[in-house]
């Protein structure tokens, strides 16, 4: 048994994460009457309710009422947003492993509330914002249906996790990538998309750069997408330049440690006596090479779909094989596509693959927890005979298979795009 003075917040998210499954299975149990009291309510009075009853009332419940502490990377954001806050300059007055504009953004409720819960707040406050933007950018013509749709993404039980008591921000950036297609689909500017691009990697962390090279090859001005990133990327980069020299490299600088689940935290039990998990860097390039390697391909594959077809498959791609071949990636990684898993494609049609997601989405919400509060050990075989770490790792063998299965899906695009408005 696994003290509960140390593994307590790996049970609380266990117990969350089950009370969140349970609460999908009685809405889909009665979707038909949840999809005529959204039809009587109306879209937005709809989207608030849903909000406000499975995010802002568990933030005040488990922050204001219980008086939980934020927790994970949640203090170092605090940290950053108050020197922000202050008016210092990124990078070069204080560390941020995180794009510039981020700081400031997350400093904005601290002159309200200077405390590492008001950071959680802005998250989950964004996280809102963007579940809004994507739900009006995938509608189809049943909105009901389309509202249900965000019920259920808001009762995964990864997301919640992720971002109320984890305090993450990587949904940011799927945010930007939604931003996209939604001025794509009013104003077909490949300037526009250069400019909220710009932006993305401006505001969000540097692993958004990956994405716009993709960008690049599937617009068709190439020349106005560059002029909409020079637009707002360079008066940036000059003033971070003229006032700090290089610190401006500083969130490419900082070494990234391993993390688990991935492949070379799954395959470690066989190759720890190769030593080739010791450098970090130089497998952090490889996995760069073979992600942007097999992306290119898969967007040579899709250069028949348009931008709103295409940016929710590269998306996942992107980011699903960071989660597999990256030894930094972890299963907080989820959140950057939960979205465009649910919204991007007629997956949610499927009952199997709900299952295996709302499964998948379970272990993930407590995994990485348990992984740090073992030692964030990468395992050998001797390790298992202690049941904690055989546990750890049989919950990284099936997030390691469940976004392999995601994957698939994508690639062998199971299940056609859902219809856009």
């Amino acid at each position: 048994m696994m003290d509960i003075s140390t593994y307590g917040i790996v049970y609380l998210k266990v117990l969350i994460a089950s009370g969140l499954c349970f609460l999908a299975f009685l809405s889909f149990r009665f979707r038909t009457t949840l999809e005529q009291l959204f039809s009587n309510l109306g879209k937005l009075k709809s989207f608030l309710l849903i909000s406000v009853l499975f995010r802002i009332i568990p933030f005040v419940i488990i922050y204001i009422v219980l008086h939980l502490k934020a927790q994970s990377d949640v203090y170092i954001f605090w940290k950053s947003a108050q020197e922000a806050s202050k008016f210092k300059l990124v990078y070069r007055d204080f560390e941020s492993l995180y794009s510039p504009f981020f700081p400031y953004i997350t400093a904005l409720l601290l002159y309200i509330w200077d405390t590492a819960e008001a950071v959680t707040l802005t998250m989950v406050l964004v996280e809102l914002l963007t579940l809004w933007l994507t739900l009006n950018t995938f509608s189809s013509k049943n909105q009901a249906s389309d509202l249900f749709k965000a019920l259920i993404y808001l009762l995964l039980p990864a997301p919640f996790v992720f971002c109320i008591i984890g305090g993450q921000e990587d949904i940011w950036m799927w945010g930007f990538a939604c931003l996209m297609i939604y001025c794509w689909q009013r104003k077909k500017s490949d300037l526009i998309l250069g400019i909220i691009t710009g932006l993305g990697l401006l505001t969000t962390k540097a692993f958004f750069v990956l994405f716009i090279p993709l960008v690049f090859l599937k617009v068709n001005n190439k020349i106005k997408f560059i002029i909409g990133n020079c637009i707002v990327g360079l008066p940036v980069l000059i003033f971070l330049f003229y006032y700090g020299g290089t610190s401006f490299l500083m969130p490419i600088r900082l070494a990234q440690e391993p993390m688990a689940p991935n492949f070379w935290s799954i395959a470690n039990p066989f190759i720890w006596s190769l030593n080739l998990t010791n450098n970090i860097k130089l497998l952090n390039w490889l996995g760069l090479f073979v992600i942007l390697s097999f992306a290119l391909w898969q967007t040579y594959l899709s250069k028949n779909l348009n931008i709103q077809q295409f940016v929710p498959k590269i998306w996942i791609v992107i980011f699903g094989l960071m989660m597999i071949i990256q030894i930094g990636s972890y299963a907080n990684y989820i959140f950057i596509y939960a979205m465009p898993l649910l919204f991007g494609f007629n997956f949610f049609k499927d009952k199997k693959f709900l299952i295996i997601t709302f499964f998948i989405q379970f272990v993930a919400a407590f995994q990485p927890s348990l992984w740090f509060r073992t030692g964030k050990p990468f395992l050998q075989f001797k390790d298992f005979a202690e049941i904690r770490f055989t546990l750890e790792y049989a919950f990284e063998i099936i997030i390691f298979i469940g976004v392999l299965y995601w994957l698939n899906l994508i690639i062998r695009n199971k299940g056609s795009f859902d219809s856009f408005k």
